[in-house]
């Protein structure tokens, strides 16, 4: 790990408790992924979690062909639809054989309320420096734009990315007076609202989207590594307005919000991209879902946590 060790978010209570014995359940019903030998896996079930976030536990479980791996555990009943959409979305995408500019998690086989998967060694963006951090932005918006080119998969909707603003505007209003920001920065959030509800909706048709592509969700390997960067977490993947990804990635810090969107609009390939009113709505858009984001940062991480400092940079700017 680099940099301040984050402090912890308050997790919302697991309704499906992970322990040691539903860990070992979970192992025995593991289903390998095609071309996998479960055979092949040196069994070494932890004792104790190897992480924990929102929606997942990780807990390791050994290794395969010397690659450390983890099960990834719904801990929530409703995370059990969002690894369902994972492991959908990753397969399709592995299956394309289209070239990444990012490494994407390699699911090894699945179970009911779970999915094993290789450990990938690293610390988020949020706690690279900044000059990474830069890197990994500009990474991360090829990444989005081949994403949002290629064929879309039938999966689940998500009912807060990729659907229009206005469907967040009550939530925008209550967050923003929850905020507590200087008046200043109050006004400048709601204006950057403001224009990307006022712009031309989404009309064009619905893209593969990520979902939740911000700094916590993108893994930067060792400097000593020849591992490439991997985004991370695709529970929220969708089908819709790219906006809401281009929001994420504005999250991440880069030189220029403009040119970082400019790289994207460079590397995309859907209908309409070359189209400058398109453009130029999806751009205010996608500053409004920043600040949305942003907004949820500041009110779920303390300011001492990685995503807290990250939303509360933005929001400043």
């Amino acid at each position: 790990m680099t940099g301040t060790p984050d402090i912890a978010p308050v997790l919302p209570p697991a309704d499906l408790p992970v322990d040691l014995r539903r860990v070992e359940l979970l192992c025995a019903w593991l289903r390998p992924e095609e071309g996998v030998e479960l055979e092949r896996i040196s069994w070494a079930i932890g004792k104790r979690p190897r992480g924990e976030g929102w929606d997942n536990v990780l807990w390791p479980i050994g290794t395969l062909d010397g690659a450390p791996l983890v099960l990834r555990i719904a801990r929530r009943r409703i995370s059990r639809e969002l690894l369902g959409r994972e492991v959908t979305v990753l397969r399709r995408l592995r299956g394309l054989g289209t070239t990444l500019p990012m490494d994407l998690p390699r699911v090894i086989a699945t179970a009911e309320d779970a999915v094993a998967v290789e450990w990938i060694d690293g610390v988020t963006a949020a706690e690279s420096d900044v000059a990474r951090q830069e890197e990994v932005a500009e990474d991360l918006a090829r990444m989005l734009a081949t994403i949002h080119s290629g064929p879309a998969p039938e999966v689940g909707r998500n009912p807060v990315r990729g659907v229009p603003l206005v469907n967040r505007a009550e939530h925008f209003a209550t967050d923003l007076e929850r905020a507590g920001l200087d008046e200043d920065a109050a006004r400048r959030a709601a204006r950057t609202w403001q224009a990307g509800i006022d712009a031309e909706e989404w009309q064009g048709r619905e893209l593969l989207l990520h979902g939740d592509p911000h700094p916590g969700n993108v893994v930067v390997p060792p400097p000593t590594s020849a591992s490439t960067v991997t985004l991370i977490d695709w529970g929220d993947t969708t089908r819709g307005d790219p906006a809401s990804d281009l929001g994420a990635l504005l999250l991440h810090p880069s030189r220029s919000a403009t040119e970082l969107l400019g790289a994207y609009r460079t590397s995309a390939a859907w209908t309409g991209i070359e189209d400058d009113a398109i453009w130029e709505a999806l751009q205010a858009r996608a500053r409004a879902w920043a600040v949305r984001m942003a907004l949820a940062l500041v009110l779920v991480y303390p300011e001492g946590h990685s995503l807290g400092r990250i939303g509360r940079r933005l929001l400043a700017s």
